[in-house]
């Protein structure tokens, strides 16, 4: 729950920035597409509905961490001397938002399946507990972006979304 909180903190904080700088986009372009992001949730959460009843959570969530995987590497600038593609931006970011959006509805199933029921219980629960990691996952976010951004905006993409592709992938190879 972390992580996918903050890569998807990541993926709309960075936004503005990297298309204004690689696209020369102006807010209005980038709240369109933000806004278009924001539509394919409910598609993305009626697939993984229909997907829940076909396979267990633990293997959405596998498959789901998988694409996240495809679309931190699908962010990353791998040749400088060549302009960054726009095409290339709009996929992996859709695959990458889609992916942490729909990994939500599986980890929250898992979660409330294996947690103990006396973790539900009292001021100090599990939703609680998810809560705040959700929480800390965007103020990480927040923070690597800075952090990264202080380099140069040419670098954070990809100090950013390599970091967070070794990220999932460990992530991943945990889970698995």
């Amino acid at each position: 729950y972390f992580v996918l909180k903050l890569i998807l903190e990541s993926i709309l904080s960075s936004c503005a920035m990297l298309t204004q700088f690689y696209f020369d986009w102006d807010s209005s372009v980038t709240g369109v597409y933000l806004a278009g992001l924001g539509l394919l949730m409910l598609p993305a959460n009626l697939v993984i509905s229909h997907l829940a009843g076909r396979f267990q959570d633990r293997e959405l969530i596998i498959g789901l961490l998988l694409f996240m995987v495809v679309g931190c590497l699908g962010m990353i600038h791998y040749r400088p001397q060549v302009p960054y593609s726009m095409i290339q931006y709009l996929a992996a970011s859709v695959l990458l938002f889609v992916s942490t959006s729909a990994l939500e509805g599986p980890n929250m199933s898992l979660l409330s399946k294996t947690i103990p029921s006396s973790w539900s219980r009292g001021i100090f629960n599990v939703g609680l507990l998810a809560t705040e990691a959700g929480t800390l996952g965007r103020a990480v976010g927040d923070v690597v972006l800075s952090v990264f951004g202080g380099y140069g905006l040419q670098y954070l993409l990809n100090l950013t979304f390599g970091c967070f592709a070794v990220l999932c992938g460990t992530t991943l190879g945990l889970s698995v």
